[in-house]
């Protein structure tokens, strides 16, 4: 494909690849979160999302929810069809975005078309975003980053009203779908100091403004207040800091290995300050800050992808604790500056080529990863053989083998759970039920 016919083509094409690797998507169930966060959550409710209101979190999110209950009920196939949805709009969003940022450091257009279908390509089709994509609960992160993404696009193009305006909108509404979109702000701006965009400046001012508008209405809400105080409580912000270093550089090992994903990733083990594991992630992310601000003239393309992958990052990896501190949904942006870092470093025919072999291995395994989420069991089969020392994989197994009448299964799946998480007294509680099963029927 040339590059001309690329940019005529690209967003064709770019549609077709997206829906094609994510079409058995329709075909998941509710897994995991999904019973608590939309099938028994009242907020997700049409009936009762109204009273509701004022004590959620994520309201955006939760008002699709309701709108879907209020279309179809809780059947799994239209609430996977938005997230797919949701998907297409963030990639052929990104596409725009990238090809802007190469056209702005001097590249042909028709050249910045191809390499910015062949990146966007690169992108969509990893695994690590079935967190985001496949997993209904994932949506929070795909709607807010397509706002984050038309956000950047309206504020980065011509200041028209109707741009401003869009830009206003945008960054108002993503913190209310996810409140990590705060960080939107700071990505524009470090657009504006490394690639310089003529009027881009004039774009930042809307945008601070609906994200200062939508940071007010979040610490009104008691649910977003009520968090951060118990994740200040659990942790002080420089221990949370400690423990979230190395779950943010596993987070980035699950882009550069794909083979790792899974649905819940072990989270890994946090040092004193002073061991020398700990001191080398902390140089790790500082030198990687350094680099992005070191070259942000001599190599601004370069230094914007690394800037956004690290500052994707931030709203969860840093000083607020989380009790699943190893959650893919941050690749959702942070790898799309990977993938333009990786565009950025290499000759265009040298990465166009290698974004076309590594995008049909990737959509080989996302197509993989998505008929897991049809079976429940399969999936956490999956995720216990992926981290074979972590305890809540396996006990997760094993109530799905309860609920399929799989008995002598999920005792020795919640055994083996039990003994890696002695403390989890629910998951013991199920294993002594389901031996007292088996002794019943043994009988």
């Amino acid at each position: 494909m040339t590059g001309r016919a690329a940019g005529r083509l690209a967003p064709t094409v770019l549609a077709a690849l997206v829906l094609a690797v994510f079409a058995n998507a329709l075909g998941g169930a509710f897994v995991f979160d999904d019973s608590a966060d939309i099938l028994q959550n009242a907020s997700a409710k049409a009936a009762t999302f109204l009273e509701r209101l004022a004590a959620m979190n994520r309201p955006l999110t939760k008002a699709s929810y309701a709108l879907q209950d209020l279309i179809h009920g809780p059947w799994a196939a239209g609430f996977h069809a938005v997230n797919v949805i949701l998907h297409l709009a963030a990639a052929l969003l990104a596409y725009a975005l990238i090809r802007r940022a190469l056209r702005l450091t001097g590249a042909e257009d028709g050249a910045a078309a191809l390499v910015a279908l062949a990146a966007a390509a690169l992108w969509a089709v990893h695994p690590a975003l079935t967190e985001t994509v496949t997993y209904v609960s994932g949506r929070s992160m795909g709607l807010s980053s397509v706002l984050v993404l038309a956000m950047l696009l309206a504020a980065t193009g011509p200041q028209t009203q109707g741009a401003r305006l869009a830009a206003f909108a945008a960054a108002f509404l993503a913190p209310l779908a996810r409140e990590t979109a705060l960080i939107a702000p700071a990505i524009l701006l470090w657009w504006t100091l490394t690639l310089k965009p003529q009027g881009a400046r004039s774009g930042l001012g809307p945008a601070l403004l609906g994200t200062a508008l939508a940071a007010a209405l979040i610490l009104m809400l008691p649910r977003h207040t009520d968090l951060i105080a118990h994740s200040l409580a659990s942790r002080p912000p420089v221990e949370a800091l400690r423990g979230n270093l190395p779950a943010a550089f596993d987070i980035l090992a699950h882009w550069v290995a794909p083979w790792r994903v899974t649905i819940d990733p072990a989270p890994p083990l946090a040092w004193p300050w002073s061991d020398a594991r700990t001191l080398a992630k902390l140089a790790f992310f500082a030198g990687a800050a350094v680099v992005a601000i070191a070259l942000r003239r001599r190599a601004p393309l370069f230094a914007f992808a690394l800037g956004l992958a690290l500052l994707a990052l931030a709203p969860s990896n840093t000083l607020l604790w989380r009790a699943d501190p190893v959650s893919l949904k941050p690749l959702y942006l942070g790898g799309l500056g990977l993938v333009l870092a990786f565009a950025a470093v290499l000759p265009q025919r040298a990465f166009v080529a290698l974004a076309l072999i590594g995008a049909i291995a990737l959509s080989m395994a996302t197509i993989q990863r998505n008929a897991l989420f049809a079976d429940e069991i399969a999936l956490w089969q999956d995720a216990a053989a992926k981290t074979p020392d972590y305890g809540r994989p396996s006990i997760m197994l094993g109530y799905a083998l309860f609920n399929a009448g799989r008995y002598a299964e999920a005792e020795a799946a919640l055994a083996r759970g039990c003994d890696l998480d002695p403390l989890d007294a629910e998951a013991a509680a199920a294993l002594d039920l389901v031996r007292a099963i088996l002794e019943s029927t043994a009988l």
